[in-house]
């Protein structure tokens, strides 16, 4: 890593930090300096000769999949257009972040996810569309492990190497293909590469929708995860680097309008066993130390907490809805009603099964490889679809239809005019690419069964993150507010109803294989008609995939965003973000792969106003 770069590890989904032997880890706050260079707040960065402070309020513990220890407890409120249920929120609450204890989905959206954000930069020549990012994505992530030879033959596993960097270097994040198969994946994979509307690109990775391969963020030769800890910071040793964990940043702090720092508290109370670590990677590091200080930052204060808890941060710094802070009677700084609007996030579908009379043959896979029965670590076999394919009948009917809602009606009364003015740039755009057979409102991982499991990539309802008036430093309150637009169910609906078809309809080459006597095992016979379907989502659907978007926008003012194209929090100075909060709409696509992109671009910016 050359001297003057400026890395980001842990941007939104709180991709995070570096071991315990690759910087200065701090087991007292007391040993922090009293002023850095940068200050930021639930990331890292390492490079330039200047000096940093990463705080995380998670601590070092090894990473793996989700467990309540190793994630935030927050519970969203109820959801009323979902039958009232509650879900979890969650967010990686470890060093690592969400990156350590995702399910190492690795893709990127399609073209037009990112011509969107340019078009909803309401400037000209905007560099935040796909041409502009693409050298970023090469940058960022490594592609490793391509598809073994004997696997790329039985599986027609293709990629387009061209999409990806070729830094072999041990610290990199890393996109492998799994040396794991499932034959019995194969018979669906025939069938929809056969199927009405279902094109099959190289790979995701040219911008198109369809059925492809992906790879996931694993190291090459072990095929441990690859995440922004193991690739950024392990084997790094700057001791101009250091970070604080266990550790809560309860607000930002200003001279006037200019960040000066931070104010920091413990996560608990100190406790004699705090900063005994066991090895590099296990060591459950908490910072001891004073109960509350400021820190200071010379040049910028950088918020990288993600998408619930950078709104949070900035609210309780007094930047957010005037209405809001008035009523937490916290000072205002700023007026930025877009401060925690507009959160989008991917939605579980329920799962569609059916059964089989006779499984469908499936040819011999002749390699040494051994076979994979767990799909997570198996080719990874992702169909990605726009409405176009889900839904040729009903495609522009559905897209005409939310053209003509009114931008402001499925919003609160009290939702201010400039969320409603940029939610209109954005219900313009999607209604084109409702259209569009390569906008993703679909993504469906497939295994060797009949069962699909998709997700809804492209939701048109919009949610908010708000203190908690009763108590507003611990956790905030979520509302996905899923399905406060009627169109949401619509789509899903349809989305069910294509593999519905898929598997017994009269283009399908599988039907002969399902036990239509039995018929379809869940939802059941008894869903059919469109009202039914909806009624059964309202008490199955899950609104999160755990990829929250875009609560500080990057978009004019005007228009309800919080950020500027550089990434500067509107009406302060030395105050910016990069997490996916900045991201105006999420993109179609599990969201990891374009927070590292984003964060490259993002240090180019830091980078050029140093």
């Amino acid at each position: 890593m050359a001297r003057t770069a400026l890395l980001f590890g842990l941007i939104a989904l709180r991709h995070c930090l570096a071991s315990p032997h690759s910087y200065s880890l701090l087991h007292d706050r007391d040993d922090a300096h009293d002023v850095y260079d940068y200050i930021v707040i639930g990331g890292g960065t390492a490079g330039f000769d200047y000096t940093v402070l990463a705080i995380e309020y998670g601590i070092i513990e090894p990473d793996g999949r989700r467990n309540r220890s190793n994630m935030y407890n927050i519970t969203s409120v109820p959801q009323v257009n979902l039958n009232n249920r509650t879900f979890p929120v969650d967010v990686g609450c470890i060093v690592g972040g969400s990156s350590a204890v995702n399910a190492q989905g690795f893709q990127r959206g399609s073209k037009r996810d990112y011509n969107n954000w340019a078009e909803l930069s309401g400037v000209k020549n905007s560099s935040w569309n796909w041409d502009d990012l693409q050298p970023y994505f090469r940058k960022a992530i490594q592609l490793s492990n391509v598809p073994h030879p004997d696997l790329a033959k039985v599986y027609n596993m293709t990629y387009n190497a061209g999409s990806y960097g070729t830094n072999t270097s041990k610290h990199s994040i890393f996109a492998s293909f799994s040396r794991g198969h499932l034959p019995a994946v194969i018979p669906i994979y025939e069938a929809l590469r056969e199927y009405p509307g279902v094109d099959v690109p190289i790979d995701h990775s040219v911008g198109v929708l369809g059925l492809a391969w992906t790879p996931r963020s694993m190291e090459p030769i072990s095929l441990n995860r690859s995440y922004s800890r193991s690739g950024h910071y392990d084997g790094l040793n700057r001791d101009n680097y250091h970070l604080i964990t266990a550790t809560r940043v309860e607000k930002v702090v200003f001279n006037g309008k200019t960040a000066d720092g931070v104010q920091i508290s413990p996560r608990w109370p100190a406790t004699e066993h705090e900063g005994k670590g066991k090895g590099k990677g296990k060591s459950q590091h908490k910072a001891r130390g004073s109960s509350k200080r400021v820190i200071k930052a010379r040049k910028e204060v950088i918020l990288s907490a993600g998408a619930i808890h950078t709104p949070q941060i900035l609210q309780l710094s007094g930047i957010g809805p005037a209405s809001l802070l008035k009523k937490a009677k916290i000072h205002i700084l700023v007026d930025l009603p877009g401060v925690g609007a507009n959160l989008q996030d991917h939605a579980y579908e329920p799962l569609l099964q059916f059964n089989w009379t006779t499984p469908p043959p499936h040819p011999e896979v002749n390699t040494t490889i051994p076979p994979q029965s767990d799909f997570i670590y198996g080719p990874g076999l992702l169909l990605m679809l726009g409405l176009p394919t889900i839904s040729p009948s009903r495609y522009q009917s559905l897209s005409a239809s939310y053209l003509a809602q009114s931008p402001g009606q499925f919003f609160p009364q009290d939702i201010h005019p400039t969320i409603i003015a940029g939610y209109a740039q954005q219900q313009r755009l999607y209604a084109a690419g409702m259209l569009d057979k390569n906008f993703a409102f679909s993504a469906t991982g497939l295994g060797g069964l009949p069962v699909a499991a998709p997700q809804l990539m492209h939701g048109l309802s919009r949610g908010s993150v708000t203190l908690n008036l009763s108590s507003p430093l611990p956790e905030p309150i979520v509302d996905y507010r899923f399905a406060s637009n009627p169109l949401d169910l619509e789509i899903v609906a349809e989305n069910l109803k294509f593999f519905r078809r898929f598997y017994t309809g009269g283009d399908s080459t599988l039907k002969q294989y399902v036990n239509l006597a039995l018929g379809e095992t869940q939802p059941g016979p008894g869903y059919d008609s469109d009202e039914k379907l909806k009624e059964w989502l309202r008490g199955n659907l899950v609104p999160s995939v755990y990829h929250p978007s875009g609560t500080a926008a990057k978009m004019p003012r005007e228009w309800g965003g919080v950020v500027s194209e550089g990434l500067e929090v509107y009406g302060v100075r030395r105050l910016s973000v990069i997490d996916t909060s900045v991201f105006p709409t999420i993109v179609g696509a599990a969201t990891s792969m374009t927070v590292y992109a984003a964060a490259e671009k993002a240090a180019d910016l830091i980078k050029a106003r140093a």
